[in-house]
């Protein structure tokens, strides 16, 4: 199935075939076709869509394209197809529309529950665990007999939208007491009471927590399913493993994107950066401005020793070579630091240990590329003194054991400060090392250079 195949469906007016084509597709793939397409050609295969088919499609597209959808439809449209949608997955999605297009969407939904569910999902932060959990979850009371349980489970394993394995246990107060695994519920005993073979050690997570500490602990855990509970402790739903997939993949993105520099909070990256014009500006433009500002130290110190550099201009023509390899070394170092807190891998205890290695490998780092630069400068300048080849390398050793401390050092503060490290890289070190490695560099060269030349 093509795009080019849905085109010339739809340009045949054959509606009856695209209808079987489409619906014959998994949704995965159906909304990877329909989002190639423009406005008019989506909205028409949208609407030959079957209504599970469509609630899977709508759930798998891109926010942008979803609620472009949703408002084509109308409220009359969007309500059948929300009810076919598991709660979770119509919460993320009425998130994206203004409050009161989605309050009049869940007002017309005909079951209470499901409509209870949606709108408790959607009072949570979109980031927080509260925000990505699933209310499809199987409780049992720890007052149960092992064959009780077991009849609840018949009766109510059906009702949920996806595959759930994990069991959990409550009290008469549905405070989070426990976990039992169905293997163990068909093993007992029959008269047994649950509380006597759950496993009352279990791990949860509070609404209110960051989806990505959520994630990192479902993880860390090995685990398929986590469970969110409130502030008393009652269990409020669960976060699995296909949640942490989307949220990982998320998390990582972002981290990207301020690594260079782009803010895009509170919005789809992809509607910032590819369609929406104002959007993409705003992301991008801040961190350049502080960029400029910061470069601007660099201009000075150039500035500073000009009269030096038209002098000596041979010497002049490393600073670039300087600039890039210490830049690189930095990001390097600022690389393993950043990755180093997103998976909890660095500890405050071991910080100076980290410092002392990264210093230890800067140092070897420096010394190896310094003699390759000197080696070069020889080459290329062999009418110079040889003076100009040890000053050169000499000059990045030293720059690029500094920039592997800041690379280090600049995130671990970010970190300490309680602010993502990623905004510590890209512009803003590349920016600091720029001025530092220019000082460093010109000053050596200032101070020997042209005593020798």
């Amino acid at each position: 199935m093509s795009v080019e195949t849905i085109r010339s469906l739809l340009e045949a007016s054959d509606r009856q075939r695209l209808r079987l084509v489409l619906n014959d597709q998994h949704p995965a793939d159906i909304a990877v076709l329909i989002a190639e397409l423009n406005k008019e050609e989506r909205l028409s295969c949208f609407r030959l869509l079957d209504l599970d088919n469509a609630s899977e499609v709508l759930a798998e597209l891109e926010a942008d394209i979803s609620r472009e959808l949703l408002h084509e439809l109308g409220n009359r449209g969007v309500v059948p197809i929300i009810m076919r949608m598991a709660p979770d997955e119509a919460a993320d999605l009425l998130s994206e529309l203004p409050e009161a297009e989605a309050t009049s969407i869940i007002s017309q939904i005909g079951d209470d529950e499901s409509a209870q569910d949606i709108k408790e999902l959607m009072s949570f932060e979109e980031d927080s665990a509260g925000g990505i959990m699933s209310n499809d979850y199987l409780a049992l009371e720890s007052t149960m007999t092992a064959s009780d349980a077991l009849a609840r489970l018949r009766e109510t394993y059906e009702e949920l939208d996806e595959e759930i394995y994990d069991v959990y246990v409550v009290d008469e107060n549905d405070h989070l007491v426990g976990r039992v695994s169905v293997r163990e519920l068909l093993t007992a005993d029959p008269d047994i009471p649950v509380e006597s073979i759950m496993d009352a050690d279990v791990f949860s997570v509070n609404t209110d927590t960051d989806q990505e500490e959520a994630a990192d602990k479902l993880s860390h855990y090995d685990v398929l399913s986590l469970p969110v509970v409130d502030k008393e402790g009652r269990l409020k739903g669960i976060i699995t493993a296909d949640d942490v997939l989307d949220v990982l993949e998320e998390e990582a993105t972002e981290d990207i994107y301020e690594s260079s520099g782009i803010n895009v909070p509170e919005m789809e990256t992809s509607e910032a950066l590819t369609y929406n014009l104002p959007l993409a500006f705003r992301a991008r433009l801040p961190w350049l401005v502080v960029t400029l500002l910061i470069e601007t130290g660099s201009v000075l110190v150039i500035t500073r020793f000009d009269h030096m550099i038209q002098q000596t201009v041979a010497a002049a023509s490393f600073m670039p070579l300087l600039s890039g390899v210490t830049g690189s070394v930095a990001t390097q170092s600022t690389c393993i630091m950043i990755r180093g807190t997103a998976t909890g891998h660095f500890n405050w205890s071991l910080a100076w240990r980290n410092i002392w290695h990264e210093a230890r490998v800067g140092t070897l780092l420096g010394l190896a590329c310094g003699f390759i630069a000197w080696a070069v400068s020889v080459i290329m300048h062999a009418g110079h003194p040889t003076a100009l080849g040890v000053i050169v390398g000499f000059s990045l050793c030293l720059t690029m054991m500094v920039g592997v401390l800041i690379g280090t050092v600049t995130p671990m503060m970010f970190h300490r400060l309680g602010i993502d490290p990623a905004h510590a890289s890209g512009p803003l070190i590349t920016s600091i090392l720029d001025v530092c490695t220019m000082t460093i560099y010109l000053s050596i060269v200032h101070i020997c250079l042209t005593q020798l030349l």
